[in-house]
Formats: structure tokens, sequence, C-alpha cells
């Protein structure tokens, strides 16, 4: 999805495509790999100084709510990472570091519940991400604080 669809989509919804929002999605589509709030802060008071970290947590919420952007969870919200959803595709999560890999294929894309167990909920789509230790953290030991090494 590229920068302009996605703001006609917010628009759409009965938002403005303000300049902070487009700043946010462009950033976004540039970076190639999740960013933090604090990351996407750091580039974004360059141009608005005065945007808080709320006012961009609040802009990526409504861009996850949209359907236009992922969030990442790699720990505490504080750590959670976004990007634009350009395909649908998932996450390796380093519980040392904070490292994000993004995987190609979907390990459960053939999966189905059986339908007894669903009742009367209808699934609409799925996400799914792996959390570990790299194979950084690993020889660092940071695995070794109350998880188990399942190799």
């Amino acid at each position: 999805m590229e920068g302009e669809s996605i703001l006609k989509t917010i628009k759409r919804a009965g938002y403005k495509a303000t300049p902070q929002r487009r700043a946010l999605v462009n950033l976004l589509l540039a970076a190639g790999k999740p960013l933090t709030v604090a990351e996407i802060c750091q580039v974004l008071q360059r141009e608005f100084p005065d945007i808080s970290s709320d006012t961009v947590y609040r802009n990526l919420r409504l861009l996850v709510d949209l359907g236009l952007a992922a969030q990442i969870r790699a720990g505490t919200a504080y750590n959670d990472c976004f990007e634009i959803l350009t395909e649908h595709h998932y996450h390796l999560v380093c519980l040392g570091c904070g490292a994000i890999t993004c995987l190609p294929d979907c390990p459960v894309s053939d999966w189905q519940p059986p339908a007894e167990k669903l009742g009367n909920f209808q699934v609409t789509g799925h996400s799914f991400e792996i959390h570990g230790f790299c194979g950084r953290c690993r020889q660092r030991g940071l695995n070794k604080g109350g998880y188990h090494d399942a190799s």
C-alpha cells in the first residue's frame, strides 16, 4: 500500500490527513522495518518539535484500528513496534535485545480451527509472533533468566 492510498483510507474513515499523519505514514513506509514510538518520535520531532509520544501513539493506534498498520508486541507497550501493512507476514521477536525479524511465510496459513470450537465466531484475520532469543542474546546468556531453551 502506498502513502496516498493510506491517506485516502484515513480520510474516508472521517479523519484528516494532517501534516503529522502524512509524515508518520511516509516514515513508516520508508523505514522498511518496524519502529518503536521512541524511534518515530525522534525522527518526527525534527519536523514537528512539539509532537508528543502520546500524539504519535494515538495516530499509530488509528492506523492499526483502520487495518493500515500492525503493532508488534515486543515485551512492554514501550517496546512495541509498528509498521505499515504492505504484505501479510509474521515476526520473530527477541526477548533479550528487542530485535524483530520478519518471516516471509505464514506458519499457520493452512490451519483452520474446528467449526464446532468456533461456535458463532467468524474469523476475519490472525496475527502470529514467535518470542524467544536471537543468537547474539543466547551467546550472551540472556536466555537463562527463567526462560527455557527449546533447543
